[in-house]
């Protein structure tokens, strides 16, 4: 079990136990009854489309540092998917977008991150304060959707597949 590395309860210190609650193995505090629910991560993910392109972003971090990849990130506890989804490109990209579709939702068996991925717009068409934030991204460019290159993660694949068969 992933959560076996969590050795104490976040509550009063006590040693963390797994038993069987709720259909599934979890860790229960052994002084206070706590039950420790590990959440899902969730994960936006944006294609951004300008003039019948595609704004990729070339990774500057691990995993797949050098591969080209859509805008992403992680979720804030209370934050908007939507509202994420558009910071994360900021973030990216110093661009303002506009969210036009949910291309679909992902996830996978024994894999913690649920994903959610959108199509979007640049505001105004205006991409003249576009650049890369080194933290995370080496490199922007657009591609035509018959030129994208070879994409970071299978998940980056799927998602390419399913905005294509929006397209049609």
């Amino acid at each position: 079990m992933s959560s076996a590395i969590y050795k104490y309860c976040p509550v009063c210190s006590a040693p963390l136990a797994e038993k069987h609650i709720y259909h599934a193995l979890r860790l229960v505090c052994s002084a206070c009854d706590f039950i420790f629910f590990l959440e899902p991560k969730v994960v936006t993910v944006v294609v951004v489309e300008h003039v019948g392109k595609l704004l990729l972003g070339r990774r500057n971090i691990d995993p797949c540092k050098g591969l080209w990849s859509f805008f992403s990130g992680y979720m804030e506890r209370g934050e908007k998917v939507e509202l994420a989804a558009v910071r994360e490109v900021k973030e990216e990209t110093n661009l303002d977008v506009r969210l036009e579709n949910l291309i679909g939702i992902y996830s996978e068996e024994d894999n913690p991150h649920v994903v959610i991925a959108y199509q979007a717009s640049v505001i105004d068409n205006d991409v003249s304060a576009m650049a890369a934030q080194p933290d995370e991204v080496s490199e922007l460019a657009f591609f035509a959707p018959e030129m994208v290159p070879p994409l970071a993660f299978p998940i980056d694949t799927d998602i390419f597949r399913d905005w294509q068969s929006t397209q049609r």
